[in-house]
């Protein structure tokens, strides 16, 4: 799958010599591993500064460098660059999921949410939607028809099996 923003980083890393980080397989390497999150840690702190400073334009380029480094580095650190497009839809799915279609289902998720929170949940209408929120915070619950990304269905047993 061609990812723009992933191909730039791609050729990022050949004009910096290292064309290395751009595996093109499922890899797990520690060291590698410890830099895509260590990097990522760098700029989820320097986002809580810009956001403590109110500084939205240091938000905005955190937010840009988290993505870089998450999903451009990333990808190519682990080797996941042609999966990235299709998880992320998967990904995606699944989110939407999280929302009722009826009131029935809204209703029936505000009973369940509420009794395995331990606080009230209630719905409100969105649009031709229905969506369950935890009353004291407003998260989102997950609806009955919630359901979890498959992303194995993207890995062969042979990336999983090498990789472990």
């Amino acid at each position: 799958m061609n990812v723009p923003f992933v191909n730039e980083v791609e050729e990022f890393n050949s004009v910096m010599g290292k064309d290395w980080q751009n595996r093109t397989t499922p890899t797990i390497n520690e060291a590698d591993a410890n830099f895509v999150i260590n990097f990522i840690q760098e700029e989820l702190d320097e986002l809580k500064e810009a956001v403590e400073a109110k500084d939205i334009v240091a938000i905005f380029d955190a937010l840009l460098d988290i993505t870089y480094v998450g999903l451009g580095n990333g990808a190519l650190v682990f080797g996941l660059k042609d999966k990235i497009l299709e998880g992320y839809a998967e990904v995606q799915a699944s989110n939407l999921s999280k929302v009722c279609k009826t009131i029935e289902e809204a209703e029936e998720t505000v009973r369940i949410r509420s009794e395995q929170q331990g606080v009230p949940c209630h719905y409100e209408q969105v649009e031709n939607n229905y969506v369950v929120y935890r009353s004291h915070d407003m998260k989102v619950m997950k609806s009955i028809n919630y359901f979890s990304p498959n992303l194995k269905q993207f890995f062969t047993d042979k990336e999983i099996n090498n990789v472990l």
